[in-house]
């Protein structure tokens, strides 16, 4: 599941002033709930900015919603490129 920002949604990093894009959690314990993270955390220089965006239950409930929806649309794929 693709989670890049739009242009709508962009965002600075408080910490080194960074570009920061819009990601969605896939662990288990956060799956599906949205965060900013900064652009220069992937690297030797990295700041490691990191903030959740605050969201309804409702909203919640749909971005889990898309991304069970993904997760079983990837999977169903890949199971008929092996059949």
């Amino acid at each position: 599941m693709s989670s890049s920002s739009s242009p709508a949604q962009t965002k600075r990093c408080q910490y080194c002033g960074a570009a920061m894009v819009l990601r969605v959690s896939k662990s288990d314990k956060n799956r599906g709930k949205t965060f900013w993270k900064c652009l220069t955390s992937y690297g030797a220089t990295s700041c490691n900015g990191f903030e959740w965006v605050d969201v309804t239950s409702a909203e919640a409930d749909q971005q889990a919603d898309t991304y069970d929806a993904t997760v079983l649309n990837m999977l169903k794929s890949i199971k008929d490129l092996v059949d």
